[in-house]
Parts: structure tokens; C-alpha cells; sequence
């Protein structure tokens, strides 16, 4: 429990350097991320399987389109909720020790990553140099979370997310970190899964709809 804690933790700073958000801050039982100061919505990621604090926090919190997410089974996390609460998709956190490996592109591709300030965008690109696929990698102490993995309906299943995974994951060896930490939504589980990636919790999520 006290790893899974930690895990999630890493991962919720690394989502909020990737996404560019004011850094997050302990609260009881979890973290809390503003999202939107100006509408004063904000993302609580709360201690796994905290079912009171989210049934506590359920009933508090009023502002439309803050949002609670918690590792553990999101039919515990709807029941906690109850009224006024709209669930996410289902998410699971994932982990991996990152290795060395080939990103094998096709030649009509290039692939190249960059630093944006914050974190690194690792992008392949076609000869138009329209981006193919693309991830993020944030540094958060001997962990590294990647975010926002995209890849052009188009160009899915010829291996351009494999591809660009692997180069951000050999990236991250380079910077001396070891383990990956990740959200996965149910179409990506399958790639992650295939690349040594291994599931650590369901990660439920709801956010405040009236």
C-alpha cells in the first residue's frame, strides 16, 4: 500500500508538469491540483482505496467540473460519490523499468525529441513533417510519467506508438530514471502491456456535473 501511495503521488506531479498546472498540494488524504483558478475547479487525487475522504470530499466539494481520482474499483468510488457525480472512464496506473530498446520508424519518418521547459515531447514525424505520433515524459525524482500519448488514426497499429514510447523510455535512461509510471485508458492498456508495462490499480475518476 505504501508503494502503490507513492506511485501514485509521483504520478499525479508528473501529470501536472506535463499538463503545465500549478504544482499540487498536500491535503488530507491525497493532493489537490487547481486546474482552472479562474472557475476555481481543481483535480483531488486522494490516497488509494480512500473511499471516506472521497465520500467526504463528494459531499463538500460544489464547484461544476472539479474532479476525484482514486486508485481502486470505480464502482467503490460511484457508490462513494453518490448524487451529482459523473463518472470518467475507467483508467489504470502502470508501471515499467525502463530498458534500452530500437524505435524503428519508416524512412519517410523522422523522430526527434524536444524540451519544452516543463517536460520532454518526444514526436515522429511524417516528410511533411506533419507529427505522426507523440508523447510526453515528465521527470519526477527516479520516475518518469509519460502523458498524453496520441498517434494519428491514420498511421495506428504500424507501430509509431511502440516507436516513440521506446524513445522516450531510452530518453529517460539517459536523464538516470528508472521506472515509468503512467495512466492508461482501456485502448492504450494493450500497447503498454505488449511493451513490459505491468497495471498497479484501476484508477477511477468523476468529476462534478451538477
Amino acid at each position: 500500500m505504501l508503494e502503490l501511495a507513492e506511485l501514485t503521488k509521483a504520478w499525479a506531479h508528473g501529470w501536472s508538469v506535463s499538463r503545465g498546472t500549478t504544482p499540487p498540494v498536500a491535503i488530507s488524504g491525497g493532493l489537490k491540483i487547481d486546474i482552472d483558478q479562474t472557475r476555481n475547479t481543481a483535480r483531488y487525487i486522494l490516497e488509494p482505496y480512500n473511499w471516506q475522504r472521497a465520500a467526504d470530499l463528494g459531499r463538500e466539494l460544489t464547484t461544476t467540473g472539479t474532479e476525484i481520482k482514486v486508485v481502486g474499483a470505480a464502482d467503490s468510488l460511484r457508490e462513494a460519490l453518490k448524487i451529482g457525480w459523473t463518472m470518467h472512464d475507467v483508467h489504470h496506473l502502470m508501471t515499467v523499468a525502463f530498458t534500452h530498446g530500437v524505435a524503428e520508424t519508416p524512412p519517410s519518418c523522422t523522430a526527434r525529441i524536444v524540451n519544452d521547459g516543463a517536460a520532454l515531447l518526444g514526436m515522429i514525424c511524417d516528410s511533411n513533417g506533419d507529427i505522426v505520433s507523440r508523447a510526453r515524459l515528465a521527470s519526477i525524482g527516479r520516475y518518469g510519467v509519460i502523458d498524453r500519448v496520441r498517434t494519428r488514426a491514420a498511421d495506428q497499429r504500424r507501430g509509431m506508438g511502440r516507436a516513440v514510447m521506446t524513445m522516450l523510455g531510452n530518453r529517460a535512461l539517459d536523464e538516470g530514471l528508472t521506472t515509468g509510471l503512467l495512466s492508461a485508458t482501456a485502448d492504450g492498456r494493450g500497447l503498454y502491456s505488449a511493451l513490459g508495462w505491468s497495471i498497479r490499480g484501476e484508477m477511477a475518476g468523476a468529476f462534478r456535473s451538477k
